[in-house]
């Protein structure tokens, strides 16, 4: 599953509202564990592009 939500967000990245979208589901699917693979995944690769979206969707996700 980890492996197809990093094809999915690379696949829409350009797409902001909608990366953000596969994020939030991708944290709702995916075990503890691999949440942090994708967040240090996401950070490696759209750190750049995205990062106020990769730091507000991890965010409200702790709270």
């Amino acid at each position: 599953m980890l492996e197809h939500q990093k094809m999915v967000l690379n696949a829409v990245a350009d797409d902001l509202p909608l990366f953000r979208k596969e994020v939030e589901k991708s944290l709702q699917w995916l075990s503890i564990e691999e949440q942090n693979e994708l967040h240090n995944w996401i950070k490696l690769n759209f750190n750049t592009k995205h990062n106020k979206l990769v730091l507000d969707v991890y965010q409200s996700k702790s709270v």
